[in-house]
């Protein structure tokens, strides 16, 4: 028996974070068009333009955490947990900076064809 095997692994709380920033951009999206509809004072593109900011820093700072997480993680010998969180936390961040983007273009091109 190794001196290792008996040990529990340390928590990586950038992991945990890293996943609880792209969950919370991920439920941005949504929200924003829910509160288009419940307020009549929230046009569609400030909606729209929100979701665009939010998105794209909840993306970039659960895409950070989600680096610093695995950095930590090589750096302990694998000594923390977190793979799997700070891999989802990867994963949404992606997908949320995609969303976020992807809502900063579509205000852009509306914007571009609202001057015409």
């Amino acid at each position: 028996m190794l001196p290792y095997d008996e040990y529990e692994k340390l928590p990586n709380h950038r992991a945990r974070f890293s996943f609880f920033f792209a969950l919370l951009g991920l439920v941005m999206a949504p929200a924003a068009f829910v509160l288009h509809l419940r307020l009549s004072a929230v046009t569609l593109i400030m909606a729209v333009g929100g979701m665009a900011v939010g998105c794209t820093i909840f993306g970039l700072i659960a895409l950070y955490l989600a680096r610093k997480a695995r950095l930590r993680r090589v750096v302990s010998l694998e000594r923390m947990g977190g793979a799997k969180q700070a891999a989802l936390g990867r994963i949404l961040g992606k997908l949320v900076l995609g969303i976020g983007l992807g809502a900063g273009i579509a205000l852009g091109v509306y914007a571009l064809l609202a001057t015409r």
